[in-house]
């Protein structure tokens, strides 16, 4: 039997095999972000005017649901740059369940594993894009491969326990905020690097102006992929795998008879327990999950206007709105490492941690709609900013948990299921927020939604079960 040292020793080491390996993941997958707008301006260049182009197609869409919301004559590229990036989550929201109950049948390291080639096929894909539909073709694949995150939730789950799962979360919401406060300044960098002009002999070869950005993401991608297959072990049965190690060592301390006796009694009650469980369980992921989808739905759609905002309040620079973004990544990542990971299931439940989280973004985005409507100053954008800090770092880590102390033999698929309606949050979001951003403004904008997290709020108190019911669950299976 593994002695508990080796056991703990075996979890931090697959934990921090998962932090980096996310880590590279985001940092790849986020390279893309500030480069958007300038890859569909160049596309608009080649194509824009072409009626038998695919770019000219969407865009006349984009146009035509421009014209019925009143919008901007200005947004044409910012709203297709939205589709592209609701339809990589629409894409996620289908794929996930897939991929979750996939990996139960299969394995999380194998169906990690095959994500990643879909992952570098991306990539390889947005390298050689020089005309739009390559480009396109390249999100959907992306969108529809993309496992990492789903399966590093999965495989955290699967080595840790309900009293430290959250702590294990909490690396997730860690990786992501440094990925998305490192990963744009990145892609930024790169962009300015033009591979036909630094290698001019491989100019037959389809590379476009964002290429070099594309060949570091799929670098990285590559890295990621030859670390885990070299260090990630199999999860999906590690825990069956140490029960079944510690009842061979206590066969071994009773004798035949007792032994008999002893483990047909536990075998009935674990029988019991999970029916017990199961009876619950399916209504509650229900209910999470639906708690998920609102309060991405909402958050989703301020985070996208946020930048609109603060132009159209501020005149922000590039550079000002990446201040913004990094001190909110930053400030996110110290809640998650500093208050999340210290006292998740220990002094404060996730239910709680969850709560706090919903509470803290209507509270902020109350305070961005004062900051809209001119009655607060630039300072306090910061100080609104900090409550959607503290929300990142809270809400979905906390989520998750609760999502994941509901599966016991079937993590991938009830995770993917919760994931799945996050995504689809996630898809709509940001189309529905700017469009009320676009149609009545940013004060009418951040006050909707302030209103609308503060209802989440309640919904949460009201359909999340108690810290006390957890405890029961826990108790049943104890027994």
């Amino acid at each position: 039997m593994d002695s508990p040292n080796n056991t703990v020793n075996n979890v931090n080491s697959i934990l921090r095999t998962i932090f980096f390996a996310l880590l590279l993941d985001i940092l790849a997958f986020t390279i893309i972000l500030p480069l958007f707008p300038r890859i569909l301006d160049q596309y608009k260049l080649t194509d824009g005017s072409n009626k038998d182009t695919l770019f000219f197609y969407f865009l006349e869409k984009i146009k035509y649901y421009k014209f019925l919301i009143g919008a901007r004559s200005d947004l044409d590229i910012v709203l297709l740059g939205g589709a592209i990036g609701s339809l990589f989550s629409f894409l996620q929201f289908i794929s996930s369940p897939h991929v979750g109950s996939l990996s139960d049948k299969y394995g999380r390291r194998t169906i990690l594993l095959l994500s990643m080639f879909g992952n570098a096929l991306s990539m390889l894909l947005w390298m050689f894009a020089k005309t739009f539909p390559i480009f396109l073709l390249s999100r959907i694949v992306g969108g529809l491969t993309e496992g990492n995150v789903q399966m590093s939730i999965a495989m955290i789950s699967d080595v840790t326990t309900d009293h430290n799962r959250s702590k294990g979360l909490a690396l997730v919401g860690i990786a992501f905020a440094l990925g998305f406060t490192v990963g744009p300044p990145l892609g930024a960098f790169f962009s300015a690097i033009d591979l036909n002009q630094l290698f001019p002999h491989l100019k037959n070869l389809p590379f476009h102006q964002y290429s070099f950005p594309a060949v570091f993401a799929f670098v990285l991608i590559l890295i990621e992929t030859f670390y885990m297959y070299l260090t990630l072990p199999e999860t999906v049965n590690f825990k069956k795998n140490l029960e079944k190690s510690n009842k061979n060592e206590n066969e071994n301390d009773i004798n035949v008879g007792e032994s008999k006796s002893l483990l047909e009694t536990k075998e009935a009650l674990e029988k019991s327990s999970d029916v017990k469980l199961t009876e619950h369980s399916g209504k509650n992921v229900n209910i999470l999950s639906f708690i998920h989808f609102f309060y991405l739905f909402f958050f989703s759609g301020m985070e996208f206007t946020l930048t609109f905002l603060t132009y159209d309040r501020f005149q922000f620079t590039n550079m000002s709105q990446g201040t913004l973004l990094g001190f909110i990544g930053i400030l996110s990542a110290l809640v998650q490492g500093g208050y999340v990971r210290r006292v998740a299931h220990k002094s404060v439940h996730e239910r709680s941690l969850a709560i706090q989280g919903v509470l803290s973004c209507g509270i902020g985005l109350g305070i961005i709609a004062l900051v809209a409507k001119k009655y607060l100053g630039q300072q306090f954008l910061f100080v609104g900013a900090s409550f959607l800090a503290f929300t990142s770092g809270t809400v979905v880590s906390s989520l998750t948990a609760l999502a994941s102390f509901e599966s016991k033999s079937s993590q991938g698929k009830n995770l993917g299921k919760f994931r799945a309606f996050g995504q689809l949050g996630r898809s709509v979001g940001p189309i529905f927020s700017s469009s009320i951003y676009w149609v009545y403004g940013g004060v009418y904008c951040y006050s909707i939604g302030s209103v609308f997290m503060l209802f989440v709020t309640v919904l949460m108190i009201y359909l999340i079960p108690s810290p006390g019911d957890w405890k029961n669950k826990e108790k049943v299976k104890v027994a």
